[in-house]
């Protein structure tokens, strides 16, 4: 069952003080802003990072977590699922 008041992201790469060869640049106020005044819960935030340009990833809610589609640019969050 999912939370209905809380979401956890976990970064891939992303050591536990900050910093790692993560994609480290995502905005989750937006999301969470879009969740309290619209009522839409995100399931994934798109992330970024100056450490591979060019990459993207989703950040999936958890449990689940970013799977390519296997097709199309490996390096385009568009690319991806969230699953279990």
């Amino acid at each position: 069952m999912r939370a209905q008041s809380s979401r956890f992201f976990a970064v891939p790469g992303m050591l536990h003080c900050g910093g790692g060869p993560a994609l480290d640049n995502f905005d989750l106020l937006t999301a969470v802003v879009d969740w309290v005044e619209q009522g839409k819960a995100p399931d994934y935030v798109v992330a970024t990072g100056h450490t591979v340009p060019g990459r993207s990833r989703p950040l999936c809610a958890w449990p689940r977590h970013a799977q390519y589609k296997g097709s199309g640019d490996s390096e385009d969050a568009a690319n991806f699922k969230c699953v279990e």
